[in-house]
């Protein structure tokens, strides 16, 4: 078989999946740990309530409570899908005694690794035919958070890829009509996109947009096998939901353990509210969360769809990627918590990556566009990869992470866990030489003239350079964060230096409490 560009930057993705564990130990994020914990009851104590597993892997926040046990407040579906497989393992593996076990890393990227680097390559795949396919997979996959969550137990990459491998699976079947066993497709197709739904709830609208789809050219046939591969997961969710909270109707987050985020749980409609002008501007500029500030080669989504739509070409798929873009962002506007805590960019608006990226190509006819998104794309990359060779989960008021928080890690030697962590230069050469390989089959395949080649990766790693040393001053609680992290979980500052300096910097009475309360959380060795 002869290697294709797409070949060697899926092959790149996943060899940045596997290499990268993910874990910070003695740090485990509560979100995955919520979903390792409802896998482990299921698996070892043959329930859904986490009571014992919080003993051995880990307290945490993120619980629902109910009847006086906890369980899990995370919808259910990627947890779910987890639990044959974890119980497979277990064939081999001993009994997890903590959540940085090697079971949990495996299962992490048979589950969500797999799926996302098989979903990157249906990408590639439609994408083949329209001007530089490659550098879009690459920018779209390099260039996002969608490479570092697809090595976590987060749900957002693995909704992001069960629901273009849903419309991929409606594409195949409307293109091969003629073929018997199809019929398989459209079933598949709904399994796939009521399993995002029931991992990512908000995703509904996007499920109810594929179910339009399977009935285009009023295919009431593939409509009834979508919505019977649909039942599936939407009845094991009413089952799980009875079990766990006594009705099919209430769901995890109507349960909400902890008091900072049960206000979401009782307020109406978990959280949501009207669409916010003001929260779409942050979800765009924000400089910490904004998608524009952290891949700037979005900006030619908005002319794709208008060209996309313009040439005619497969005007279902384009009223669906416009329409479900469109309605899930608006939809993301209204809600209360939008900058999702601790996180690296903004992981709510990840399901929609695949959706929007296909229209990218068709704003790329003209060499000069193609140069100035190959700078953008290239400038998204590096500072993605900054953001996370070392500690990713940025708090919100952090200013512009790339500079103040990860080069600051990275300054101090603090690298991502990994499978090379006895070597730190290994830990970073490999990474690097593997992402500029992706990046020169993606520049050589744009298409574009070489002169136009060099201007493009100059722009973009001039622009990266600039982001990377551009560290504007963090307000007092950033600082004293970044240094509690820093002596918390990095094994690097064992005495506390870097949190003992900003804990005695403190000038006002408001900052004194916030570093006392830093310094009795932080301030002892482990």
């Amino acid at each position: 078989m002869t290697l294709r560009p797409r070949h060697l930057i899926v092959g790149a993705f996943a060899l940045l999946s596997v290499f990268f564990t993910g874990q910070f130990p003695p740090f485990v994020n509560p979100n995955e740990l919520s979903r390792f914990e409802m896998v482990y009851a299921a698996v070892e104590d043959g329930t859904f309530t986490i009571d014992h597993a919080i003993s051995v892997l880990g307290d945490h926040e993120d619980k629902a409570a109910s009847q006086g046990h906890f369980y899990s407040n995370k919808a259910p579906g990627l947890a779910l899908a987890a639990i044959p497989v974890y119980r497979l393992l277990r064939i081999f593996l001993p009994r997890p005694v903590s959540a940085s076990d090697p079971i949990f890393l495996l299962l992490r990227i048979l589950v969500v690794s797999s799926v996302c680097a098989i979903a990157l390559a249906r990408f590639q795949v439609r994408l083949e035919p329209l001007p530089a396919a490659p550098l879009v997979a690459f920018a779209a996959a390099f260039g996002t958070p969608f490479l570092f969550y697809s090595r976590t137990f987060f749900s957002h990459a693995w909704t992001a890829s069960l629901l273009f491998l849903a419309w991929d699976l409606l594409v195949r079947a409307e293109d091969n009509e003629h073929v018997r066993r199809v019929t398989a497709l459209p079933l598949a197709a709904g399994l796939l996109a009521m399993w995002a739904t029931i991992s990512e709830y908000p995703v509904a609208v996007v499920g109810v947009l594929l179910a339009l789809r399977a009935s285009s050219r009023k295919s009431w046939n593939r409509l009834a096998l979508f919505a019977a591969g649909a039942a599936v997961p939407l009845l094991l969710l009413g089952v799980y939901n009875s079990v766990c909270f006594g009705s099919p109707f209430v769901v995890s987050s109507a349960r909400e353990a902890s008091a900072n985020y049960a206000g979401l749980g009782w307020q109406e409609h978990f959280g949501f509210g009207l669409p916010s002008a003001a929260v779409a501007w942050r979800y765009l500029l924000d400089s910490n969360r904004g998608l524009l500030v952290s891949s700037p080669f979005f900006l030619w989504v908005v002319p794709g769809f208008w060209r996309w739509w313009r040439s005619g070409a497969r005007r279902a798929d384009t009223l669906l990627a416009l329409s479900a873009t469109a309605l899930y962002f608006v939809l993301l506007t209204g809600y209360s918590n939008w900058h999702a805590g601790w996180s690296l960019g903004n992981r709510y608006l990840l399901p929609l990556l695949f959706f929007s990226a296909l229209a990218l190509p068709y704003a790329l006819d003209r060499p000069v566009s193609r140069t100035l998104f190959l700078g953008a794309a290239l400038y998204s990359v590096a500072v993605h990869f900054v953001l996370t060779l070392s500690w990713p989960h940025f708090p919100p008021d952090l200013a512009w992470p790339v500079g103040t928080g990860a080069a600051w890690f990275l300054a101090r030697g603090w690298t991502a866990p990994n499978i090379a962590s006895a070597g730190r230069v290994l830990s970073l050469l490999l990474p690097a030489l593997v992402t500029l390989a992706a990046a020169a089959v993606a520049v050589r395949s744009s298409r574009l003239s070489v002169s136009r080649q060099v201007a493009g990766a100059l722009i973009g790693l001039a622009l990266a350079g600039g982001a990377v040393f551009y560290r504007p001053d963090p307000g007092y609680g950033a600082r004293l964060w970044r240094a509690a992290v820093f002596g918390a979980y990095s094994g690097l500052d064992p005495s506390r230096r870097e949190l003992r300096e900003v804990v005695l910097s403190a000038r006002t009475a408001a900052e004194r409490r916030q570093a006392m309360g830093a310094w009795r959380l932080y301030g002892s060795q482990r």
